[in-house]
């Protein structure tokens, strides 16, 4: 490392790791506050998983093909010519920029309101102490009175499926497909992928959405998910509920799955989308006295968002439900709230 103790100058009221959602609502409701605060980020622009693989990127391609759905659908534009159709691949293009014009505006917060960005990785060392590694190898570390984890998720990769075929895509790497599919199966019918079949669908593209329980996003009311289902029905996207697969067979050209129910689906590629896993596993947790469950996800406090080390406070996707960028944002401000749990104002 280089260097063997914390000057004082390294020493912040908290530091704030990921600069998510989450790690951005407590950076700046601590930073106004009128706490010293660092925020960490592995990347080289800030913005999370959110705004470079999630939330804004899914957004920026379902805002691009609501405009094609409605152009097509619109007698004005099309009685004199043919449909308009652009494949995934193209439309990219107005998520990358939408993606940077975020990451400047992100910048511009940090940057108003005095945070210290710090790039790298981070590690604890002991419960007031963490390193930041960076790419070329060296590390600094830093001390803290608090610290907020909001280092987000990554999608869930279970052993048996070969992620490293060119057909079998995850919620990230589905932002770098580059072939006009004909025909996807995403397996998993939650949030994202109820969000993505709707925008392959929208290209036109062929779309079998395999839900593992009995009804899409079960967690909102009876009346919503069956108004899903229908609208779904309409648009030409099969359903299939209550389905887990038994093995998932890439291909020269595509994708089979083989469901436990005995049946057997083929497709150009596959989307799993089937749950995420916290991004903990590098932190160290256990020099702290924190232990992640299964998923890598950390048990909190739910009022102050406090872990059970009690100047460790976690937010966002790293804490499991409702995994929503809004959520991310509000679960970060609270940890500045002035009550009995949450994080003192007064260091």
């Amino acid at each position: 490392m280089s260097k063997s103790s914390p000057h004082p100058k390294d020493h912040f009221d908290a530091i704030v790791i990921g600069s998510g959602p989450g790690g951005e609502g407590a950076a700046m409701g601590l930073s106004k506050a009128g706490k010293r605060v660092a925020v960490i980020e592995r990347e080289n622009t800030v913005g999370g998983g959110c705004t470079h693989w999630g939330t804004i990127p899914s957004k920026a391609l379902r805002h691009t093909v609501s405009r094609i759905i409605e152009f097509n659908q619109s007698p004005i534009y099309t009685q004199n010519t043919k449909s308009l159709h652009s494949t995934f691949a193209q439309i990219l293009s107005h998520a990358d920029s939408v993606i940077g014009k975020q990451t400047r505006m992100r910048q511009g917060f940090y940057d108003r309101n005095q945070c210290t960005l710090l790039h790298g990785s981070a590690t604890f060392i002991d419960a007031h102490t963490l390193a930041v590694h960076h790419s070329d190898g060296s590390a600094d570390t830093y001390t803290a009175d608090h610290f907020v984890i909001a280092t987000g998720s990554r999608p869930y990769q279970p052993a048996d499926v070969d992620f490293a075929h060119p057909r079998i895509y995850d919620s990230d790497s589905i932002l770098s497909l580059e072939h006009d599919p004909r025909h996807v199966i995403i397996y998993g019918a939650g949030v994202i992928g109820s969000e993505y079949a709707s925008i392959f669908r929208g290209l036109g593209v062929k779309v079998d959405l395999i839900n593992t329980r009995d009804r899409l996003l079960s967690f909102l009311d009876n009346e919503i998910s069956d108004a899903l289902s229908y609208h779904f029905g309409s648009s030409g996207v099969m359903i299939r509920n209550d389905e887990t697969y038994a093995n998932i067979e890439g291909t020269e050209d595509g994708v089979v799955v083989h469901l436990e129910s005995g049946k057997k689906m083929k497709a150009d590629c596959l989307l799993y989308a089937n749950g995420r896993a916290g991004n903990t596993d590098k932190l160290n947790l256990q020099s702290v006295g924190l232990t992640p469950n299964s998923r890598g996800q950390l048990d909190v406090d739910s009022e102050s968002y406090a872990t059970e080390v009690g100047h460790i406070y976690a937010v966002g996707d790293v804490i499991g439900y409702p995994s929503l960028a809004s959520a991310a944002y509000d679960q970060g401000r609270v940890v500045l709230k002035p009550s009995a749990k949450a994080m003192p104002m007064c260091a």
